[in-house]
This record gives C-alpha cells, sequence and structure tokens, in this order.
C-alpha cells in the first residue's frame, strides 16, 4: 500500500512545489554531508525578546515505509528530507531548548513526520503529527508537562487542499514557483508546536503569497485566514538552493530569523569540527 500512495504523490502534488526540482535534484544532496544553516534568532520567553542562535540541518535520507523512521537494513524505502531545527534560548532563569525535525517525501514535499520537543528545568513536552498509512490523514498526538494537562491526541483529514506544517516552511517554501510569480498558494496549514505547553494542532485556512523581490531574495507572505502570519526571504541564487535568508513572524512570540552562514558539515561530529 505505501509503495503505491507514494508512488503517486508527484502526480497529486500541487502547484506549490511544482518548482521543486531545480533545488531538489542538485547532486550536492547526495554528497554525504548535511547543509547547516546558521541564524541569529529571537524569540519572546517571558515578555521579552531573547537573542539566541539558531541552528537547522537539512538533507535526504532513505526512510524505512513502515515505521517512517530512518532505514538500516531494510530495502522498502522511500527518500526524504530531513530538515532538523535546533534552537537553544537563554532566559534569566534557565535555557529553553526546541528541537523540531520534519521529514517529506523529497518528490512532492508531503509530510510524512514530525517531530517537536522542549525541555527546561520544569520538564518535557512533545508534540508529533505522523502520516496514516492509508495516506488520508496525519494522527497527531501531544504530552506537555504543564499543569493539567498531559497527554493529547487528535487527526487532522488530508484534502484536496496540500497540509503544511508551519514549522517545515523554511524547507517547504525553498520548492516554491518563483519564476511563476504566484500571487496566493492555499494550503492548509498545520500550526507550529514550538512550546511547551499544549498547542493547536488542527489544520486552518492559510495561503502563501509572492510578495516580490528584494534584494538578493524573494519575498513571500504567509496569511492565515487572511491575516498576515510572517514574511520569509528565500535566496534568488541557484547555488544556495533557495535557503531561507531571512523570517519575520507576525505572532506574539515575536520570532525573527537572520542567516548567519551556511557550509556543508559532517553531521556525526560537533558543529562541523
Amino acid at each position: 500500500m505505501w509503495r503505491v500512495l507514494f508512488a503517486s504523490i508527484v502526480i497529486i502534488a500541487t502547484a506549490g512545489v511544482a518548482g521543486a526540482e531545480a533545488w531538489s535534484d542538485d547532486p550536492i544532496w547526495h554528497d554525504g554531508l548535511v547543509e547547516k544553516a546558521v541564524y541569529t534568532a529571537s524569540r519572546v520567553v517571558y515578555d521579552k525578546p531573547r537573542a539566541y542562535e539558531a541552528i537547522f540541518f537539512t538533507n535526504k535520507e532513505q526512510h524505512e515505509r513502515n515505521t517512517l523512521s530512518k532505514a538500516d537494513k531494510s530495502a522498502d524505502t522511500i527518500e526524504v528530507w530531513k530538515h532538523n531545527q535546533v534552537e537553544v534560548i537563554p532566559t534569566p532563569n534557565y535555557d529553553y531548548k526546541y528541537v523540531t525535525t520534519s521529514h517529506l517525501v523529497v518528490n512532492g514535499l508531503t509530510l510524512t513526520r514530525l517531530d517537536c520537543s522542549s525541555q527546561e528545568f520544569c520538564g518535557t513536552s512533545f508534540k508529533q503529527y505522523q502520516l496514516t498509512p492509508d495516506f488520508k490523514r496525519h494522527d497527531y498526538w501531544s504530552f506537555s508537562y504543564m499543569p493539567e494537562t498531559g497527554r493529547r491526541s487528535g487527526v487532522v483529514d488530508d484534502g484536496p487542499i496540500k497540509v503544511v506544517a508551519q514549522d517545515s516552511l523554511p524547507l517547504w517554501l525553498r520548492g516554491f514557483p518563483f519564476g511563476g510569480r504566484v500571487e496566493g498558494l492555499s494550503i492548509r496549514l498545520l500550526p507550529s508546536q514550538k512550546s511547551n505547553r499544549p498547542t493547536p494542532y488542527e489544520a486552518v485556512n492559510a495561503r502563501v503569497k509572492y510578495a516580490g523581490e528584494e534584494g538578493d531574495a524573494y519575498k513571500l507572505e504567509l496569511l492565515i485566514e487572511d491575516k498576515l502570519a510572517g514574511t520569509y526571504w528565500m535566496a534568488k541564487d541557484p547555488e544556495r538552493l533557495h535557503v531561507m535568508l531571512k523570517y519575520r513572524g507576525a505572532g506574539a512570540d515575536g520570532q525573527q530569523y537572520d542567516l548567519k552562514s551556511v557550509e556543508r558539515v559532517n553531521y556525526w561530529t560537533v558543529a562541523g569540527r
């Protein structure tokens, strides 16, 4: 069943990923290394913006179809993107640590799994979306250590409009059809899970709008229920493979990212050394 469903992804992919091939098929993604993008970042914690450094790792890998986890000995695999966001936010009390990992099928950029964990002195919280074998929904579950919250679960039904995780957008938008200058691309957006508290999980109506060129970047706006939720600047230079250069969120967390450096490193070494 998985083999037939994943083979059909290219056919049913929306126009939103029609431009993915140019950057997605670059031979560099099979050089045995990973792309390490370092951002100067800021996020509001305890009512004040906290400056920190975020590291985004992006690479391709083979996942075992039945478990949607990294393949070792299995020959029944599917090629996926792994987009790993590592963020440690210092505060006067203690560091807030977030690791958010998206897995998307290479052909079509369909989300197979998103895992998000947060750790701090008070406890650990975890959220996950996972694609079901019938390719019709994403199962969701979460656990928050916050008082009287605990474990929650739900289901997001997939429909004719593409389901996209907000936490995956720095990767997913690399496949935006920039050359087509799309005015508005409709998606069903899975809300960000980067919080130690319970978060909404249901998909909401959203649009990605092309907002022109700005310097060396294509500017894209994310609108949720027709209200600006965030602005992304994606590199124009094909050699940079449309990496995200900058982000400005319009939400209460005031999330910001500014690209500091990009390099290719060995994933198993510390900080690329």
